[in-house]
């Protein structure tokens, strides 16, 4: 990807790239997500450290293309520039019915946040003084004017009002506090309700909502649009027969690509629990914060990092929760462990076995563990297992 970058910055839509293609800020961004994803499940900075500069010319290349903190449509291309959240359901190329610019140039500029927020976290693992300013100000900016140009006070929505254009202010920062809780609850109502626990979102707002409701503890909303084995979600991919991710939810063109296949993070990051610390990456530290959901009473699930393997296996039966857990050599571990009554094997938490009580966070107990075999117990009530959290918890 940076072979590719050109002298203004901007980076192809794909690398290598041959002839012109198509897509928007968040094709050229792997760029950025490559070496930023790669940091958190290694710990290594170094592929930080030699990208910065390509990393920050390509944001650069977007903000030479902003107008009073807005970004424009400027990217090249053949037939598909300025792409934004990449075929939803009832659109697409067989339809030839695209989500409305307005909409659209909401979601790119959501996204561009999203990169100048990770590049200053970049910034400050790095010591770029200067970068972490300059880019804190930018985002600043940009989230005050995005708000204002796409904001619907009536509704309690940004631009169109689908899930995409509402979770992704909320990740970005783009909604301000006092309206996180409104917007957060019209996203809910949106999905249960006007979408019928179907997700709403193309190949980028998949990840993104993914992503955050993970972040949040919002397994409960995940679990619903992932059983879904109507259209459209990948039920009903597999109900079609498909054994690839397609291109379009309804199946249109291209059956092999890489739009929809996220979903997989979410076995082990939300079921599973198994999570990297985002102040201490690599797995050295481990989050585990088990997703227990109406759907699922039994996981089994393991990672091979780069301290050895980690393990992660819980199931509830008669509102008892158990859980085996595994931590490696040489690393430590954050979990959340839900309910009451926290046994391990069978007996009072001992704090001379390796075993920290942190907190007490929503409905989980918090510990710190070292590195060796646990088996924890709790009671649980039924009522519980969905976990409630806003996004400003």
């Amino acid at each position: 990807w940076w072979d590719e970058q050109g002298p203004d910055g901007f980076v192809p839509f794909t690398a290598p790239s041959p002839h012109a293609t198509g897509g928007g800020p968040a094709w050229g961004a792997m760029s950025i997500m490559v070496p930023w994803k790669n940091y958190h499940f290694s710990g290594d900075i170094r592929l930080l450290k030699d990208g910065y500069p390509y990393m920050k010319k390509y944001l650069e290349y977007l903000d030479a293309h902003c107008e009073d903190a807005l970004l424009q449509d400027i990217f090249p291309g053949e037939k598909w520039p300025n792409l934004g959240d990449w075929v939803p359901p009832r659109r697409g190329m067989d339809k030839q019915d695209w989500v409305d610019d307005s909409s659209r140039r909401f979601f790119n500029n959501c996204y561009r946040v999203y990169l100048l927020q990770i590049m200053q976290e970049v910034a400050v693992l790095l010591n770029q003084e200067n970068d972490q300013e300059a880019f804190k100000l930018k985002i600043k900016n940009a989230q005050e004017k995005i708000h204002d140009e796409w904001y619907n006070p009536q509704d309690s929505t940004y631009a169109n009002g689908e899930q995409p254009y509402l979770i992704f202010p909320l990740k970005t920062g783009v909604t301000p506090e006092n309206l996180k809780d409104e917007v957060f609850q019209k996203y809910i109502e949106t999905l249960q309700v006007k979408d019928h626990g179907h997700l709403n979102t193309g190949m980028i707002g998949t990840q993104i909502m993914t992503d955050y409701l993970i972040e949040i503890g919002r397994n409960d909303l995940v679990d619903v649009f992932v059983n879904k084995k109507t259209y459209p979600g990948w039920g009903y991919m597999i109900e079609k027969g498909a054994t690839t991710c397609w291109e379009q939810w309804n199946g249109y063109y291209s059956q092999i690509h890489s739009c929809f296949p996220y979903i997989g993070a979410w076995f082990y990051k939300g079921l599973a629990g198994i999570q990297w610390d985002q102040k201490d990456p690599g797995f050295r530290n481990v989050i585990l914060r088990p997703g227990l959901v109406k759907s699922v009473d039994w996981v089994e699930c393991s990672y091979e990092s780069q301290y050895g393997e980690i393990v992660s296996n819980w199931k509830t039966q008669n509102d008892v929760f158990e859980w085996q857990i595994s931590i490696p050599p040489n690393s430590t571990a954050t979990v959340y462990i839900p309910g009451i009554d926290i046994r391990e094997n069978g007996k009072a938490i001992d704090p001379s076995q390796h075993i920290t009580f942190l907190r007490r966070e929503s409905k989980f107990s918090v510990y710190q563990l070292e590195s060796g075999k646990f088996f924890f117990t709790s009671n649980i009530n039924p009522r519980q297992t969905t976990i409630v959290m806003l996004p400003d918890d």
